[in-house]
């Protein structure tokens, strides 16, 4: 059964008091989306700029469990506003049912970043990002591992600071193959608690219906800087609705290697 529309600003309402129930009286200096978060911010690298997310990361509902071991998310700055990047992962399904494990190569996922507006000069910062999604043509779709391709995703972020805390949404819409088309939407939080410590905390839907329930996940995490230019990452979180196929868990624990900056 399907559940009833709710209205834009009433979906928004408890996200946006979560966030500022969590950041509000903390200083933040810094604030970004991306791994290991599921919400991506407007920033891009910078030119000449390379970023690499190596990860473990787990989703679980009610009718499978996926492992991704390793997960490769890499990106490389085209100039000062533009961002190029690619992902895959090797994927482990163990089905709920006692269908024991499957695994494979993931599909490949290839980006473009564009912030088109900065801050300094507009006072936000905005970007689109498109996605698309191909198979790798290594049988993992045919054995009900990877989904099938091609499929493409069109956000757009926005982001701006108040004060010493900065705001991150995102909203765009995905065009699937075999399967009905969602909408994604997110609002995520970061404050730099320490010199070395930076936490997060975001909620993220996906639905047929923009903001219409589905699959909504709350989720927090942190970076820990290990040196100038390597950190810790890791997040975790839970689903908060109680569909059969809604998400119960997600994790994300890795390194964030940069190079390149100037």
């Amino acid at each position: 059964m399907k559940e009833e529309p709710c209205i834009v600003l009433r979906c928004f309402t408890p996200w946006l008091a979560l966030l500022l129930l969590c950041f509000g009286t903390i200083p933040s200096l810094f604030a970004q989306g991306g791994p290991p978060m599921l919400t991506d911010d407007p920033a891009t690298l910078g030119a000449g700029a390379w970023e690499m997310n190596v990860a473990y990361a787990e989703q679980r509902n009610r009718q499978e469990r996926l492992h991704s071991v390793p997960y490769f998310d890499i990106n490389y700055g085209l100039g000062d506003h533009i961002q190029l990047k690619y992902e895959t992962r090797w994927l482990l399904s163990d089905a709920q049912d006692g269908g024991g494990t499957r695994s494979g190569l993931d599909n490949s996922l290839f980006g473009v970043k564009w912030r088109f507006l900065d801050q300094e000069e507009s006072g936000l910062d905005m970007s689109v990002y498109p996605q698309l999604e191909l198979e790798n043509f290594t049988g993992s779709v045919s054995r009900g591992i990877a989904e099938p391709g091609p499929n493409l995703l069109l956000p757009f972020e926005v982001g701006h600071d108040f004060g010493k805390m900065k705001l991150i949404g995102e909203a765009g819409y995905q065009v699937l193959h075999g399967r009905d088309n969602e909408w994604v939407a997110g609002v995520l939080g970061a404050i730099e608690a320490s010199e070395k410590v930076e936490v997060m905390a975001e909620v993220r839907s996906l639905s047929d219906r923009f903001l219409n329930g589905g699959d909504v996940i709350a989720n927090v995490g942190l970076r820990r800087a290990l040196s100038p230019k390597l950190k810790l990452v890791a997040s975790v979180g839970t689903g908060l609705n109680n569909r059969t196929d809604a998400t119960t868990f997600i994790t994300y624990v890795g390194v964030q290697m940069v190079w390149g900056k100037k």
